[in-house]
């Protein structure tokens, strides 16, 4: 009996601590970017030709996205932190101001190069933003949102105090980075904010946590979702219950256009559509047939680009 008790023990110790470890992996995954991604593909299974093409495609306008004329810039974060973007002027007359951010461990040139010609031909200003402790601006951890949405806040401080901005801005992101600009939506922004670009974005840190370590990590909610929030909090100073883009939404002011990828594994779609829901101001909403996460753009490039034109009224002064 004795043997018997020390050996379940022993189980349940190491049951726990492999738990604990794979709290702490799924911690450290989502928000340090500077770490390996252990759940990335191993580069074995077969990538469609359509994939590909866009791959190359991203590629290439990344490149030419930064061979543009550009001013590197920065600004101070409200916790002491080195943010730092990139200014990139219109060809001509210049119409309104883009403010882009990149999505969870992306880039300025990886997630915009596409999207960024575009806008950058049909006359308007961009404010390429690489997120907190990612690319070239300071911070160990990602918040998911939650602290990125106050950095943008800062970044339009910067705007009207040290640019003294006579422009329509506008903000954009892709998948955290439409997360980021969503939940700032609903906070005081300068009047000259216009509107919300929101690409493939998800409802809040705690649903899109679950959302991966549920596939990943075959995690089930409770007790571990708990666990996460408190070391989340430990180590990154936020909560993943904190804040979400539907309690943004329903006090924004800001036209949001929304996008999603149906085809989408990574940020399931519902998201995209719970946001659209709970937001209280002018809004569209535009689902891809086929397209995957971040694709859409890709996949109806020109019914993308049309439909967002005529949604902020860019048509008639493009």
């Amino acid at each position: 009996m004795k043997i018997f008790c020390i050996a379940l023990a022993v189980v349940t110790v190491m049951a726990s601590t492999f738990l604990i470890i794979k709290y702490h992996i799924l911690m450290n995954l989502a928000l340090n970017a500077r770490t390996r991604n252990l759940l990335s593909s191993n580069g074995k299974e077969e990538i469609p030709a359509r994939e590909l093409e866009i791959r190359r495609q991203m590629r290439e306008d990344g490149e030419w996205l930064k061979s543009l004329p550009r001013e590197d810039v920065d600004i101070l974060s409200r916790d002491g932190l080195r943010l730092v973007g990139h200014y990139i002027q219109a060809k001509g007359q210049t119409k309104r101001l883009i403010v882009l951010f990149h999505g969870w461990r992306g880039s300025w040139t990886g997630d915009f190069g596409s999207i960024g010609k575009w806008l950058y031909e049909i006359g308007c200003d961009l404010l390429l933003v690489e997120q907190r402790a990612q690319g070239a601006s300071q911070g160990k951890y990602m918040g998911f949102g939650v602290l990125e949405r106050r950095d943008v806040a800062e970044w339009m401080r910067y705007l009207e105090q040290e640019r003294h901005n006579t422009l329509p801005v506008y903000l954009g992101g892709v998948s955290m980075g439409a997360a980021t600009v969503l939940m700032a939506a609903g906070d005081e922004l300068p009047d000259f904010v216009q509107g919300v670009l929101a690409d493939c974005g998800f409802t809040s840190p705690y649903e899109m946590l679950y959302e991966v370590g549920r596939k990943s990590l075959r995690m089930r909610e409770h007790p571990s979702m708990d666990y996460v929030d408190m070391i989340v909090r430990f180590h990154a100073r936020f909560g993943i219950r904190e804040y979400s883009t539907p309690e943004s939404l329903k006090k924004t002011r800001l036209p949001v256009f929304f996008v999603h990828g149906l085809a989408d594994d990574f940020v399931p779609c519902r998201m995209s559509r719970e946001a659209y829901a709970a937001c209280s101001s002018r809004k569209e909403l535009l689902l891809v047939e086929g397209a995957g996460h971040v694709r859409s753009f890709f996949y109806d490039n020109e019914n993308y680009r049309c439909r967002v034109e005529d949604f902020f009224g860019w048509s008639g002064q493009s």
